[in-house]
């Protein structure tokens, strides 16, 4: 099965700040990635550099950014274009989702992923064929 993980859940993975997301998510991540192909877009490389570089603290260094980008680029990688630009804009509104919510979902959508892991998102909800999940859903993580 394909499945689109989102930015925030990558960024987890790598923010020691919240160490019982961060832990969770890597173990969750490893099971992930043994039963499914993970698709990823170039707006989740984009957004997880900006958090890696601005957001945390301490920020990451240029080189363990530039390691965790190479890491991520070994999944298939949607790029944005202009079709999936114009495409997301009609999904916004049809789908009264926020604007980089929407370019996920697109890309998720363009890829043929069956599952969109988000925290973003709600949890069920439907874009056709593909479903969002949040993965902390019922668990019990502290978030």
């Amino acid at each position: 099965m394909r499945v689109f993980i989102d930015t925030n859940l990558w960024v987890y993975r790598l923010d020691h700040r919240e160490p019982g997301k961060c832990d969770f998510v890597k173990d969750w991540l490893r099971g992930v990635a043994e039963d499914h192909d993970i698709v990823i877009s170039t707006q989740v490389l984009i957004e997880l550099r900006s958090v890696l570089t601005r957001k945390l603290d301490p920020a990451l260094s240029w080189s363990d950014t530039r390691a965790a980008l190479e890491a991520l680029s070994e999944f298939e990688v949607v790029p944005t274009n202009t079709d999936l630009v114009l495409d997301a804009h009609e999904l916004s509104k049809t789908e009264q989702l926020s604007w980089f919510d929407a370019l996920i979902a697109e890309a998720a959508i363009r890829s043929g992923c069956s599952v969109l892991y988000s925290e973003d998102l709600d949890h069920g909800q439907r874009f056709g064929d593909l479903t969002v999940h949040n993965p902390f859903q019922g668990i019990g993580v502290e978030v």
